[in-house]
């Protein structure tokens, strides 16, 4: 079978699929985004396949017909000046040896950077989380208010204005000058529940699993939704590298964009508790590795969870031949 007519055998066993993976710009916006021409135009453009445009209308109409669901996405966190609002241990020590009130607003933060498969590795970098929907008085974090000034309040202001030496303010919002670039939406506290992560550049896809509460900055994407060990296995399987090769587009150097329109029309497997929690056991197998030692081969562990995705869609030996290396 040609390898490009698989996903619409797929998208023909409906009865298999939950609501596709949702987009959610902000907490009030749960509702599932249909794809539009343009994104039709795009995961159709490699396969050069009329298969792929029947498989897109199909999966609309059961998008269309779901009314929604449980999973989101997420920007990271946009501070528009990493220099000042992203500090290592050293300096969050500083600031908390000067005033402990400034424990409560320095965060864990992850880079895209610091993302790899299964699981993110934390650099030590703090965030100075002054989001606007918190509506924080920097007065009575002494300590913080100095280290942000240090850099200068023009710097800061988010006015868009040029400054003297080329230098230009942050971007303009309607914010204060020592919060984040972030809306006004609440969804930070997205953050503390348990979540996948993953960054847009890569060859291989990069999804993480969290369940610490760690923030991630604008260089990752977070996906939330339940339960999120089941979509990180799914996310890092053979097949949805497979899918990404064939619908999502390159960057110059021709690594993949794993982009959230892409996945946003990925169809998730609505699959039983026993199902669910057979690759969710072997997702443990590999976070239990990776915690042990972050460069662990986990790869033995990754092709039985490959195996279990293959059944969790449907597939027969042939259909999953025409992936497989």
């Amino acid at each position: 079978m040609d390898a490009r007519l698989v996903w619409l055998v797929l998208a023909c066993r409906d009865h298999l699929f939950s609501p596709r993976l949702m987009d959610s710009g902000a907490v009030a916006g749960r509702t599932c985004i249909p794809p539009t021409k343009n994104s039709d135009e795009l995961v159709t453009e490699n396969s050069g396949d009329p298969a792929g445009i029947r498989f897109l209308a199909r999966r609309r109409s059961v998008c269309a017909a779901s009314g929604g669901g449980t999973n989101a996405i997420y920007y990271g966190i946009k501070t528009g000046y990493n220099r000042a609002f992203i500090v290592d241990n050293s300096a969050r020590d500083r600031l908390v040896a000067e005033d402990p009130r400034s424990a409560d607003i320095l965060k864990p933060i992850l880079r895209g950077r610091d993302i790899r498969r299964y699981r993110a590795v934390w650099a030590r970098l703090w965030l100075i989380s002054t989001l606007p929907s918190l509506n924080l008085d920097i007065d009575d974090y002494p300590a913080v208010k100095r280290h942000l000034l240090s850099y200068g309040k023009p710097r800061l202001a988010q006015t868009g204005k040029r400054l003297p030496a080329g230098r230009r303010a942050r971007k303009k919002t309607p914010h204060r000058w020592f919060e984040e670039l972030q809306d006004t939406c609440a969804y930070h506290a997205e953050f503390a529940v348990p979540k996948v992560l993953w960054i847009e550049l890569a060859d291989r896809g990069r999804f993480a699993y969290d369940d610490t509460g760690t923030l991630a900055e604008a260089t990752a994407f977070i996906l939330t939704g339940a339960p999120a060990k089941y979509l990180c296995g799914i996310l890092n399987s053979q097949l949805v590298q497979w899918f990404f090769q064939h619908s999502a587009p390159t960057s110059g150097m021709g690594a993949l964009r794993w982009k959230k329109t892409y996945l946003l029309h990925l169809p998730i497997p609505d699959a039983d508790l026993d199902h669910r929690q057979r690759l969710i056991r072997l997702v443990d197998r590999v976070l239990h590795a990776k915690d042990t030692d972050s460069l662990a081969d986990t790869s033995d562990i990754e092709t039985e969870i490959d195996h279990q995705v293959f059944t969790l869609y449907g597939l027969n030996a042939v259909e999953t031949a025409a992936i497989t290396p």
